[in-house]
């Protein structure tokens, strides 16, 4: 039997744990100086201590099981700003292989390695400038996690994604703009940041600017435009509307679209030079006093969608629409799905404890070989928060998947988190 590589384990042991110690002690001489106030601490900023306990096994048909146990550690420091102008964010992700067998990896929790072990990893994933400037407006500058529809950072797995570059916002009363940029991603589980890379092995930047407008006080639309030279261009729309009914939100509506094209020889395989797809998806949300039915329509015209920008290597931009669940996307040629979901809050019977379900099917995928694809997925998520300990919450996400373009998998995801603010 081969035997476990431990090495590395017990290094991160030997720096993670002592700074958790450090940690809590610091928090505890902190509060013993009498700088306890929210308004006294204010010109310090804050500093926030997530910890995130994950399970992930993936069962998958015909291939090796992906499983492993881990736990975050992510230390998030947000200054004050210097004379109202100038401030500096940065972060710490670190997490610590717990169990996870050789041979088990792809579960983005861990370190995948070449002979087959999976490890534990940390880096310094946020260190920006910020900058409050005329008219309402901010800029950042650094490594930093960025949410637009375009490009963005998902927390799906342990650690957030993040990316090298930066945003300007301008915020009006109804009317607000922002442009972004990067040139290097940082992955899940990537220690470094890394260039973005095309079929040509040529490095490339990506840029995206949108604008939000808040028409009334039930309308808000979105739309956003980016670009990577030589590589992809994307375009996205989104318009929600919402219907109050005694002063209640009972009936939401939200239309998604996104649309991409090649742009030059640099697409990637798997996109190709012709490459040209669209995304539409609308969903309807009806809520009660404790439950919530969402039904979702999705419709994919032409190519499979590709999201991220190069291919899911150090770019994980993810979608912010209905159809993207715990593991498909319902993405692929000419695809068309449909979703029912139901939330339900069970405050009455067991506080703290919310219970959603959902099933989503795709048809009338179009193949390479010529035939017609489907698949459904089912899942079933807990959230429980106990009374008390407002800063906790424990969940449980299952997933069943049924693919004819993809492998199928059963999959549990058993996740806590605990934030604590230290200052």
């Amino acid at each position: 039997m081969k035997r476990e590589n431990t090495n590395s384990v017990t290094g991160m042991r030997a720096l993670f744990w002592p700074a958790v110690v450090k940690l809590l002690l610091g928090l505890v001489l902190f509060n013993l100086t009498g700088i306890s106030t929210a308004e006294e601490r204010k010109p310090y900023g804050k500093l926030d201590a997530d910890f995130r306990s994950f399970y992930f096994v993936r069962d998958k048909q015909d291939l090796p099981t992906s499983e492993a146990l881990t736990q975050a550690l992510m230390l998030r420091y947000d200054s004050a700003y210097l004379n109202d102008i100038v401030g500096f964010n940065a972060s710490f992700f670190g997490n610590l292989k717990l169990a996870a067998e050789d041979g088990k990896g792809s579960t983005g929790l861990l370190q995948d390695e070449a002979d087959g072990s999976q490890e534990s990893y940390a880096k310094l994933a946020e260190s920006f400038v910020k900058f409050k400037l005329p008219m309402r407006s901010t800029l950042d500058l650094g490594r930093m996690e960025l949410f637009t529809p375009l490009l963005n950072d998902p927390d799906f797995r342990a650690t957030p994604t993040s990316s090298q570059g930066g945003i300007f916002k301008i915020a009006g009363e109804r009317l607000s703009a922002y442009i972004t940029g990067t040139d290097k991603g940082s992955g899940y589980t990537e220690t470094t940041f890394n260039d973005y890379t095309d079929a040509n092995g040529e490095t490339f930047n990506i840029f995206a600017a949108g604008v939000t407008y808040k028409a009334t006080d039930s309308l808000f639309l979105h739309t956003a435009f980016g670009r990577a030279d030589n590589v992809m261009d994307q375009a996205y729309l989104n318009a929600r509307y919402l219907w109050e009914i005694d002063g209640k939100p009972d009936v939401f509506l939200d239309a998604y679209h996104y649309s991409g094209r090649a742009n030059g020889e640099g697409a990637l395989e798997g996109v190709g030079a012709d490459y040209r797809s669209s995304v539409s998806n609308i969903a309807l949300r009806l809520s009660g006093e404790r439950s919530i039915l969402t039904l979702s329509y999705q419709t994919v015209n032409g190519d499979s969608y590709r999201l991220a920008w190069d291919g899911d290597e150090h770019d994980n931009t993810s979608y912010y629409s209905w159809q993207s669940v715990q593991r498909l996307n319902f993405d692929w040629a000419d695809e068309n799905s449909w979703q029912v979901r139901f939330d339900y809050d069970f405050d009455q019977y067991a506080r703290g404890l919310h219970i959603m379900g959902r099933y989503i099917s795709g048809d009338d995928i179009s193949r390479e070989d010529g035939l017609t694809g489907s698949e459904w997925e089912r899942d079933i998520d807990f959230i429980y928060q106990p009374p008390g300990i407002s800063n906790l919450t424990l969940r449980w996400r299952y997933a069943v998947v049924r693919s004819t373009e993809t492998f199928d998998s059963d999959e549990h995801r058993l996740i806590a988190n605990y934030t604590l603010k230290a200052f």
